[in-house]
C-alpha cells in the first residue's frame, strides 16, 4: 500500500468518525451508519481506481466516477427516503453534507497529486 492511499484512508475514516460523531449530536438518521459506511467506501474505491488512473486519462476517468457516484447515490437515497419518510429529511442532509465534506476530501487528496504537473 503506498504512502498516499495509507494516509488518505486514515484521514478517511476520521472524517466519517466525526461526521458520524457531530450528527448523532444533533439529530438521530434513522440510516447513519448505513449511509456513512456507504459514501465512504464509495469515496474510497473512487480515490484508489483515480489513483491508478495515468494523468492523460485523469480528467475523463474522474468525470466518469462522478456521474457514477451521483446516479448510484440518487437511486440509494432515493431508497432510504421511500423506506423511512418519517425520517427523510434527516437522511438526505446527511447524505448530502457527507457526500459533499467525502468528495472535498477527495479532491483535495486527488488534487495534491495530480496538480503537481
Amino acid at each position: 500500500m503506498n504512502r498516499s492511499l495509507l494516509m488518505f484512508s486514515v484521514c478517511l475514516i476520521i472524517l466519517t468518525l466525526v461526521i458520524g460523531f457531530g450528527t448523532s449530536r444533533f439529530s438521530s438518521p434513522s440510516f447513519l451508519n448505513l449511509i456513512l459506511i456507504s459514501l465512504s467506501a464509495a469515496t474510497w474505491l473512487v480515490y484508489f481506481f483515480i489513483e491508478k488512473t495515468a494523468t492523460e486519462n485523469f480528467i475523463k476517468n474522474y468525470l466518469l466516477t462522478i456521474v457514477l457516484k451521483l446516479l448510484v447515490g440518487g437511486i440509494f437515497i432515493s431508497i432510504l427516503i421511500y423506506l423511512d419518510l418519517e425520517g427523510a429529511e434527516s437522511n438526505a442532509l446527511l447524505f448530502m453534507i457527507s457526500y459533499l465534506l467525502l468528495t472535498g476530501l477527495e479532491v483535495g487528496f486527488l488534487f495534491r497529486k495530480f496538480g503537481k504537473s
